[in-house]
C-alpha cells in the first residue's frame, strides 16, 4: 500500500501499545480457494478488531483476519465487509493500493524488526511484494518463492462496484523458506515470536485505512515496524472431541470477552443463565467443574453447530460473533494458569520456601507440609483473583478438612491441628506435629473449634509490594498441565 500518497508522509515514529496473537498449528489441511470453509479456519480465532488510525469520516467496515501455520507455510486470511468493492490494477507489482486491497507486513526476527517483508493483494488477485531488509540488494520489489493465494474475485479483468457487494476474501499461503535469512527457525518452533501487522485499504468509495496493530500519531504510514504487533507460534493444533490433556491457548482477550458477554446475554439466556450462571434448561458455563468441551475449537463447534441429542441448538450468528461468545465462555473458566501474574517467579519460589513460610503447611511437588491444601496444581484449579484473595483476605468459610481445633485428652495431652474427618463418636486430627491422631470423643475432656483458618491473610503487609507480586507470579504458574 506504499502508493497511497497519504501514507507516505512519515513523521517521527512512536511505539504503539502492543497487541498479541497466538498462531495455532492447523489441525486439518488447507486448500487455498478463498472460501475459508476448512475445519482449521472455522476453529481458528480471529485477531482483535482492526483500528482506524486516521479516521475522518465514512463507514468503518470491519475486517476479520486469522492466521495458522504448518511445517511448510504461514496461512493468512482476511474477510472484508465491504459495500463498495472495486479493483482494476492487473500489473504484477503495480499500485494495488489504489484498489480495495489487504497487506501483511512480516518481521521474522523481533531483534531486527526493521528487516521485514510485505505481501499486498487487491480484490482481483494482483500482488505487490517488497523485501525491506539489510541484506536485500535487488530492486524495490521482490519475488517470493512458492506463494499461493486466491481472492473472491481472483482473475477478473476488473471489479466495479455493484449493488450486491457485501464482502470479499483473501487467502494466502507463504512458505517459511522465504524467511530463512531472518527467522530463528524455519519452520518456527513452539513459542517462537515474530512481529507483523495486517492492514486494509478501501477502494474508490469509502477508502478507509485500517490495521490490526495500532499506529499512533504522528505516524501516517503502514511502514512503521516498531508498531508491529507480536505473534507467537504454538506447536499444538487445537483438538476436538474432548481430548485429554491441556491444549495451550492464548489468554482470553478482555475486550473480545466483553463483546462476547453482551452477545451471550442477548442470545443464549433463554436456556443458560445470565452472565454464564445456571439457567432453567441449561447448566452454568463458568462453574468450578470439569467440562467435556474445553478448547476454543470444541466450544466454537458446540455454539455454531449445536450438540446433537440435546436441546443445544445451532447458532445463526456470524462466525466472528460466535468466536466472541467462545472467548467470553473461556474467560468465565480461565484459571491462573491461563493468564499467570506478572513478576519474578524464580524470586517468588524463594519467598514461598523461605520468608513466606508456605512450606510449613503446604505441599508442592511432593515437598512441604500437610496441614494446608496441596498447591501442586493450584494455578489450574483457581482463578488469579482467588489466589490473591487467599493471600490477603481471611476465609469466611473454612473448607472441610482444614478446620483448626484445639483439644485436651483425659490424660492431659494438648493437641492442636486441623480436623480431617469426624463423626458423632470419633475424629481424626492432623496435628501441628505432623502426626495423625485418631481419637474417640469419649477420650476428650475438652474440644474447641477455632473460628479462624490457619492460613495467614496478611501477605500483602508482611511482604513488600514486589515480593508479594513475585509470590503471586510463582503460585500462578503451579500446574500439572503439560501442552500435548
Amino acid at each position: 500500500m506504499t502508493a497511497l500518497v497519504l501514507l507516505l508522509a512519515i513523521g517521527p515514529m512512536r511505539a504503539a501499545p502492543a497487541v498479541e496473537y497466538h498462531i495455532q498449528r492447523a489441525a486439518s489441511p488447507i486448500t487455498i480457494d478463498a472460501k475459508l470453509d476448512e475445519p482449521a479456519w472455522r476453529a481458528a480465532a480471529p485477531t482483535s478488531d482492526f483500528v482506524f488510525n486516521w479516521y475522518a469520516s465514512g463507514d468503518k467496515e470491519p475486517t476479520e483476519a486469522k492466521l495458522l501455520w504448518d511445517d511448510d507455510n504461514l496461512y493468512v486470511s482476511w474477510r472484508c465487509s465491504d459495500r463498495h468493492i472495486s479493483a482494476f490494477e492487473r500489473k504484477r507489482h503495480g499500485p494495488v493500493s489504489k484498489d480495495d486491497c489487504v497487506e501483511i507486513f512480516l518481521s521474522p526476527n523481533p531483534a531486527k524488526v526493521r528487516n521485514y517483508y510485505t505481501f499486498e493483494i487487491n480484490a482481483i488477485g494482483t500482488m505487490l511484494n517488497r523485501c525491506r531488509t539489510d541484506w536485500w540488494t535487488g530492486p524495490p520489489t521482490w519475488e517470493p518463492e512458492g506463494v499461493e493465494y486466491r481472492t473472491t474475485f481472483h482473475g477478473l479483468a476488473r471489479k466495479d462496484e455493484s449493488a450486491g457487494d457485501k464482502e470479499w476474501i483473501v487467502e494466502l499461503a507463504i512458505p517459511f523458506s522465504n524467511f530463512s535469512r531472518d527467522a530463528a527457525h524455519t519452520p518456527p518452533r513452539d513459542g517462537d515470536e515474530w512481529r507483523l501487522n495486517l492492514t486494509r485499504i478501501g477502494g474508490q468509495t469509502n477508502p478507509q485505512a485500517s490495521t490490526w496493530s495500532p499506529i499512533p500519531p504522528p505516524s501516517r504510514s503502514f511502514h512503521t515496524p516498531e508498531n508491529f504487533g507480536k505473534v507467537v507460534f504454538l506447536a499444538q493444533a487445537q483438538r476436538r472431541g474432548g481430548a485429554r490433556g491441556f491444549v495451550r491457548e492464548p489468554a482470553p482477550n478482555p475486550e473480545e470477552a466483553a463483546a462476547g458477554k453482551a452477545l451471550y446475554n442477548a442470545n443464549c439466556t433463554m436456556c443458560h443463565g445470565l452472565n454464564g450462571e445456571q439457567g432453567d434448561r441449561a447448566p452454568a458455563l463458568g462453574a468450578r467443574r470439569n467440562y467435556l468441551r474445553r478448547t476454543s475449537a470444541d466450544l466454537f463447534d458446540a455454539v455454531k453447530n449445536g450438540i446433537k441429542g440435546t436441546l443445544m441448538p445451532a447458532s445463526p450468528l456470524p462466525d466472528a460473533d460466535v468466536h466472541k461468545i467462545v472467548t467470553y465462555i473461556r474467560s468465565l473458566r480461565a484459571t491462573a494458569a491461563d493468564a499467570p501474574a506478572e513478576g519474578n517467579a524464580a524470586n517468588g519460589e524463594t519467598i514461598f520456601n523461605g520468608k513466606g513460610g508456605c512450606t510449613q503447611c503446604h505441599m508442592l511437588g511432593g515437598r512441604g507440609g500437610l496441614l494446608g491444601p496441596d498447591l501442586t496444581d493450584i494455578a489450574a484449579e483457581r482463578k488469579l483473583a482467588d489466589l490473591q484473595a487467599a493471600l490477603t483476605h481471611p476465609k469466611s468459610i473454612i473448607p472441610r478438612g482444614f478446620r483448626p481445633v484445639h483439644l485436651t485428652t483425659l490424660d492431659g495431652r494438648q493437641i492442636r491441628g486441623v480436623v480431617k474427618n469426624e463423626n458423632n463418636f470419633s475424629l481424626q486430627v492432623l496435628g501441628m506435629d505432623g502426626k495423625l491422631h485418631l481419637l474417640l470423643r469419649s477420650e476428650l475432656q475438652q474440644l474447641t473449634y477455632e473460628p479462624e483458618s490457619l492460613m495467614p491473610s496478611d501477605f500483602d503487609k508482611k511482604l513488600s509490594k514486589d515480593e508479594f507480586q513475585d509470590l503471586l507470579a510463582f503460585l500462578s504458574r503451579q500446574t500439572r498441565r503439560r501442552a500435548q
